[in-house]
């Protein structure tokens, strides 16, 4: 298969299970989460369970064993985990402007993270593992990986980490707290009119494939959360005037975390010296 048609079907495999992802956290929102609500007992239960099935699954992993079966209930339970951290994040929100200083906080975060932070190092050992044909200890890292199948390989290969899902549960989670649609499929329509679109993609999963795409056809590891944010904060601001409105405790946020990671930064940059 030529290269470009060989690219060009990895995206379309990347996308269709992003969209899978994104009818589970559908239902996460309208089955689940509502009987979590606000009780945090519950919810730290739930995390809980499913952190213990993340232990369960990496056993075997760590001890050498390479199996298709474990990596996709390791990933549907990292998703499930996500799921139930994103909302829970979510719960402090009272007004949808803070949609922009929690993006610009995860974005620049991220940036940091990937360039000059753990990220970088956890990026160069995965590269490393897959690269050597996973041969080898696993990074504990790769755990953590949302993992898919592509053309051509035996074993899921790792397409995104788990924050980002969980940054994309958040948002999603938000707009559903706000009133606001995230749905792709519903953004062309009245503000007023409630979504009835059974299909359902977020807004902020565009961002993740843009992200992926960028990263694979630049063979770079890039952050994908400021194209997550980018995304949503562009097509909610346009459609959702409430989302644009900031305030001054959002101002006063963004001028903090910019200043925090700024810091960091600079503080990275001299320990390398």
């Amino acid at each position: 298969m030529p290269e470009t048609a060989r690219a060009g079907f990895d995206y379309i495999i990347i996308v269709g299970l992003i969209a899978c992802l994104a009818w589970m956290t559908r239902i996460y929102q309208t089955r689940i989460e509502p009987a979590i609500g606000t009780d945090t007992v519950r919810r730290l239960s739930w995390m809980g369970a499913l952190t213990l099935i993340l232990v369960i699954l990496y056993l075997p992993v760590q001890a050498g064993l390479k199996s298709n079966f474990i990596t996709i209930l390791s990933t549907a339970t990292l998703v499930l985990f996500a799921c139930v951290a994103g909302h829970w994040l979510v719960i402090p929100l009272k007004r949808p402007a803070e949609f922009i200083p929690i993006g610009f906080t995860v974005a620049l975060s991220d940036i940091f993270s990937v360039f000059m932070g753990p990220t970088r190092k956890f990026a160069e050992n995965i590269s490393d593992y897959y690269r050597e044909g996973m041969t080898g200890p696993v990074p504990v890292v790769d755990f953590f990986l949302v993992k898919m199948p592509m053309p051509g390989n035996d074993y899921f290969l790792p397409v995104f980490g788990i924050t980002d899902w969980v940054v994309v549960a958040l948002l999603s989670a938000g707009a559903r707290r706000f009133g606001i649609s995230d749905n792709i499929f519903s953004l062309a329509g009245s503000k007023q009119a409630k979504n009835r679109s059974r299909i359902f993609f977020p807004v902020a999963g565009i961002g993740l494939v843009l992200s992926i795409m960028a990263a694979r056809s630049m063979n770079l590891y890039l952050p994908a959360l400021p194209f997550i944010v980018i995304v949503f904060l562009s097509a909610m601001a346009a459609k959702y005037p409430a989302v644009r409105k900031l305030g001054a405790e959002e101002i006063r946020a963004m001028v903090f975390i910019s200043a925090l990671i700024g810091l960091l930064m600079a503080v990275f940059a001299l320990m390398k010296k």
